[in-house]
């Protein structure tokens, strides 16, 4: 054996993908640690028939990577690539991209085996899978925009002949059937869908103080505008008008809604089908315009002071990752329109 044979093997157990070698008798000539750590074959592997070691492991599971091999093996006129679940003893299972490449002897016309090269591709299926469930769940997020506005101009048309809560009402439970789409549809954890809880005190804190800020710039907002445009608010209204009914009451589980909506199926599902450096605000802009107009039916300046907030509110959501806390910023502020009779 030359000595560039003899550094082939020595390459191979180097390199980051399992590489396994059979005869044309299904024995293993070669398989290096990356692919005996995939495979989970001990060294013990090398010399055995190939199905004599998947008997001793008792991988019957793995019917499709076993076909693969075979047809490799059998074929020695045709490349072979594919992708294979592998089921692993513990019963984890592992995505690999399979290429094979055909053994010849030294003269290179006698067929002698296959060199069956995989990766683990886990990670990258993972992320593929992700990023398709993103684009459906976007595509539902601009089916119910979409469905919104042609019900308001609908509404509108026919001389709104329901309240606008009703239309709001309407709205959130379109809302709740996009939910459990999602619900339904996607592989999302918690954290995915911004539902996570990691730092979520910091983030509480942070929003408490922000919503007080915010609640005192609006109260000192009205005291000017009733100055200088005193014809702006009910003379006969109370500063403060306070008002308990059912939209009062299901408001708190709107907010949350809103969020969700806003955030994990806009703001979430864009960021992971845009690219460019600027996708996070990109996914702000798009998604604050998307549904501030949920909000037309309230009016152009609530409609505009909606998208003001719900920017704002993406802006934090960038930096904390979770909805639960920009919950309480949405809520004060968004109760607080309402009853300093801004809305």
């Amino acid at each position: 054996m030359n000595e560039e044979t003899k550094m082939i093997p020595r390459i191979l157990r180097d390199v980051t993908d399992g590489v396994l070698v059979l005869d044309s008798q299904g024995t293993i000539l070669f398989l290096n640690p990356n692919g005996s750590r995939m495979l989970e074959f001990g060294p013990d592997a090398v010399s055995q028939k190939y199905a004599a070691v998947m008997l001793q492991k008792n991988q019957r599971g793995n019917d499709s990577f076993h076909q693969f091999l075979l047809d490799s093996l059998h074929d020695s006129e045709n490349t072979h690539k594919g992708e294979i679940i592998y089921t692993r003893t513990d019963g984890t299972k592992i995505n690999l991209r399979m290429t094979t490449s055909f053994l010849f002897d030294e003269s290179g016309e006698v067929y002698q085996g296959v060199v069956v090269q995989f990766a683990d591709i886990t990670e990258v299926v993972r992320l593929r899978k992700k990023q398709e469930e993103s684009s459906t769940v976007f595509v539902a997020g601009i089916v119910y925009v979409c469905f919104w506005v042609f019900i308001y101009t609908v509404w509108d048309q026919m001389g709104r002949p329901i309240s606008e809560h009703i239309l709001t009402q309407v709205v959130q439970l379109m809302g709740v059937f996009v939910f459990l789409f999602i619900l339904k549809n996607t592989s999302f954890i918690m954290k995915d869908m911004g539902l996570g809880t990691k730092n979520l005190l910091p983030a509480i804190r942070t929003d408490a103080i922000i919503s007080a800020i915010g609640l005192g710039l609006l109260i000192l907002l009205k005291l000017v505008l009733m100055q200088v445009v005193p014809d702006l608010f009910d003379a006969d209204a109370p500063f403060f008008s306070m008002s308990i009914g059912w939209n009062e009451l299901v408001y708190p589980f709107v907010v949350v809604l809103q969020e969700f909506l806003t955030r994990s199926v806009m703001h979430e599902n864009l960021r992971r089908v845009i690219a460019g450096k600027n996708k996070e605000w990109v996914a702000i802009f798009v998604s604050t315009i998307l549904f501030g107009v949920l909000h037309i039916h309230m009016g152009i300046v609530y409609m505009v002071g909606a998208m003001i907030l719900l920017g704002a509110l993406g802006m934090l959501y960038r930096k904390q990752g979770t909805i639960w806390g920009l919950c309480i910023p949405h809520y004060v502020l968004g109760t607080a329109l309402s009853v300093l009779g801004f809305a």
